[in-house]
């Protein structure tokens, strides 16, 4: 669903990135911003996305200035493994 959601802020970086694919697979969405929910006062993440009719590649997440496979769409700071954690968020190729 288009909008923006919360997401748990204990997911691995591995299991953040399936966790977001998944979620833009199943309502037809595409991630466009991931933030640290401050207002909440929990390690939690805020998710947002927008219509997408289209597949798109999965998405890889690393260490912040880490290399990966992919077009990188943005850098931000969001709870890994419950600690704030610089990162970079990247697109993979369809079929990845």
């Amino acid at each position: 669903m288009p909008g923006t959601v919360p997401v748990n802020g204990n997911y691995s970086m591995g299991d953040l990135a399936n966790y977001l694919t998944t979620k833009e697979q199943l309502d037809f969405t595409q991630l466009t911003a991931l933030t640290i929910d401050f207002v909440s006062g929990q390690q939690r993440n805020l998710a947002t996305f927008i219509p997408q009719p289209n597949q798109l590649g999965p998405l890889a997440i690393c260490a912040k200035g880490a290399s990966s496979p992919g077009t990188k769409i943005f850098t931000t700071t969001a709870y890994v493994n419950n600690a704030q954690t610089g990162i970079d968020v990247y697109r993979l190729a369809l079929g990845s």
